[in-house]
C-alpha cells in the first residue's frame, strides 16, 4: 500500500523530532548530573575547609576542634551529611547526625588533594565524600578530616530535572510536530491543487490548468498542460486518419457491390454478400477503434438534455405524419462522461427504433448517481418476445425484415455503451412495447 507524500512527510519528521529531543534530554540531563555533582562536591569540599580553619593547637600541644559547622543537615540523624575528624584511626570529632556510627574509611585513599570519594554510610547509604589528611606542626601531628553529601540527592535533583525536561520537551515536540503538519499543507496545497484540477478537468468542468501557481510548482502544470495538448491532437490525428480510411475504403466496396448486382451468376451474389460482411466488419471495428479508450478520456463531459432535445426534434420532425407523442422526463441536469457524437449515436438509434414502433407515446427519462447515468427510452408499440431479446442486439438481426434498415442499431448501441464500461438492457415496457435502459458513466 503506497503511503502518501503528506503522511511520509510528517512521519519521517515527527520521527526525527522525537529522536532529536530523546538524545537533547539524555544529553542535558548528563550535563546538569555533572553540574550538581561538581556543586554538591564543592559544598562539601567547603564545610572540609571550614573544619580545617576550627583546629587549633590547644595549650597542653592537643588539636582541639574550637567550632562545628553550622549547617543544620549536620544535625539531623542519617541525613547524609556527616562530617569526622580522625586522628590515625581514632574518631576524635563527628557530626551529631552520624550519632554513634563512625564512618568506614578502609577502601577511601586518603591524601592532601580533596578528590571525591565513595562511601558507603549507615544505612547503607551511597555518600560523595572529600576526604583530606591534614598535617599540623610536629608536635600536633596530623588529622584525617572528611565530610559527606548524600548521593540520593544528587538522584533527586537528576530526576527531579528529567521530569521538567519531558515535561517541556512534551510540549515542544506538539508544537512542533504541529508546526510541521501545518507547514507540509500549506507547502502541498499547489499539487492538492493540482489533484483536484486534473479530477475536474477529468470531469469536464475546465480544461487546462491554472498558471497561477508558485514558481516551484509551476513547471509541472505546465508540463501537464502540455501533455493535455499533446493527448487531444494525437486524438484529433487518429481519428481523421480514421475517417479518411473509412472514406478510401468505402467507395472502392460500394463499387464492387454495385457490379457484383449487375452479375447474375452465383459468383457474383457470393461477391455481393461477401462485399456486405466486409462492409459490416469495416463499420464495427472503425466504430470501435473510433471509441476505444475513451471510457477514462479527460475533458469529455456532456450535456444529456441538449442532445436529446436535438435529437427529439429531428426525429418528430422525420416521423411528423404519424403524430407520435414523446415525453422528456429529468433531463436537466444530467451529463454524460463521455463525447456529444457517441451518446447521440446511442440515444438516437435507440429513439428512432422507439418511433418506428411505437402506436402513439415514446417516453424518454433521465437519472443518475455520483458515478452512473441512466438513459431509459420506451413506446408503446407490439414490444418484443422474451425469447428474442437476447438475440436482438446481434448485427444484421431484424424481427421484421419490411421495416427500414440493416439491423445494426442495436448492435452499435451496446458496443459503444460497452466501450464506455456501461451496458444495454432491453425488457418490457409498462407502455406496452421495448423498454431500452442504457447504463453510463456520469459526470
Amino acid at each position: 500500500m503506497h503511503k502518501s507524500l503528506t503522511k511520509r512527510i510528517i512521519t519521517l519528521s515527527v520521527f526525527w523530532i522525537v529522536i532529536a529531543l530523546v538524545f537533547t534530554a539524555i544529553l542535558m540531563g548528563r550535563f546538569y548530573r555533572q553540574h550538581t555533582e561538581g556543586h554538591y562536591d564543592d559544598h562539601v569540599f567547603t564545610h572540609v575547609e571550614e573544619l580545617v580553619a576550627a583546629v587549633e593547637t590547644g595549650s597542653n600541644g592537643q588539636l582541639i576542634l574550637t567550632r562545628e559547622p553550622t549547617d543544620p543537615r549536620f544535625h539531623r540523624p542519617n541525613s547524609g551529611w556527616y562530617w569526622e575528624i580522625l586522628e590515625g584511626n581514632k574518631s576524635l570529632y563527628r557530626s551529631p547526625s552520624l550519632g554513634t556510627n563512625l564512618l568506614d574509611l578502609s577502601n577511601t585513599e586518603v591524601s592532601e588533594s580533596h578528590e571525591v570519594q565513595n562511601l558507603v554510610g549507615p544505612g547503607g547509604h551511597k555518600l560523595r565524600a572529600q576526604v583530606v589528611n591534614v598535617a599540623y606542626p610536629h608536635e600536633a601531628g596530623a588529622l584525617t578530616i572528611v565530610a559527606t553529601a548524600p548521593e540520593m540527592a544528587i538522584s533527586d535533583d537528576v530526576q527531579e530535572f528529567y521530569l521538567h525536561i519531558i515535561t517541556s520537551f512534551l510540549v515542544l515536540g506538539i508544537g512542533l510536530s504541529v508546526a510541521v503538519v501545518m507547514q507540509v499543507r500549506v507547502a502541498l496545497k499547489p499539487l492538492n491543487a493540482i489533484q483536484s484540477t486534473i479530477s475536474d478537468i477529468k470531469a469536464g468542468k475546465t480544461e487546462r490548468l491554472p498558471r497561477d501557481f508558485p514558481s516551484d510548482v509551476q513547471p509541472l502544470a505546465d508540463e501537464l498542460n502540455f501533455l493535455l495538448d499533446h493527448n487531444e491532437m494525437l486524438l484529433k490525428r487518429a481519428r481523421n486518419q480514421l475517417g479518411d480510411l473509412a472514406h478510401s475504403v468505402k467507395n472502392p466496396l460500394t463499387v464492387i457491390r454495385n457490379e457484383a448486382r449487375s452479375m447474375s451468376s452465383q459468383q457474383g451474389q457470393l461477391i455481393l454478400d461477401q462485399s456486405h460482411v466486409m462492409a459490416n466488419n469495416i463499420d464495427h471495428y472503425l466504430s470501435r477503434a473510433r471509441i476505444y479508450g475513451k471510457q477514462d478520456a479527460i475533458g469529455y463531459r456532456t450535456s444529456v438534455s441538449s442532445v436529446i432535445d436535438d435529437l427529439t426534434f429531428a426525429v418528430q420532425h422525420i416521423h411528423k405524419e404519424r403524430g407520435i407523442e414523446i415525453e422528456l422526463q429529468c433531463m436537466e441536469d444530467r451529463w454524460f462522461r463521455g463525447e456529444a457524437q457517441d451518446l447521440e449515436e446511442m440515444a438516437g438509434n435507440l429513439i428512432d427504433n422507439a418511433f418506428k414502433w411505437a402506436r402513439g407515446k415514446v417516453v424518454v427519462s433521465c437519472d443518475s448517481d455520483q458515478n452512473k447515468l441512466s438513459l431509459i427510452i420506451e413506446d408503446d408499440g407490439p414490444g418484443i418476445a422474451e425469447e428474442e431479446l437476447k438475440t436482438i442486439t446481434r448485427r444484421g438481426r431484424k424481427l421484421d425484415e419490411r421495416s427500414p434498415g440493416h439491423g445494426h442499431g442495436l448492435g452499435i448501441v451496446e458496443d459503444i455503451a460497452n466501450l464506455y464500461g456501461g451496458a444495454l438492457k432491453l425488457g418490457r415496457s409498462e407502455l406496452g412495447g421495448l423498454r431500452a435502459e442504457l447504463d453510463l458513466p456520469a459526470a
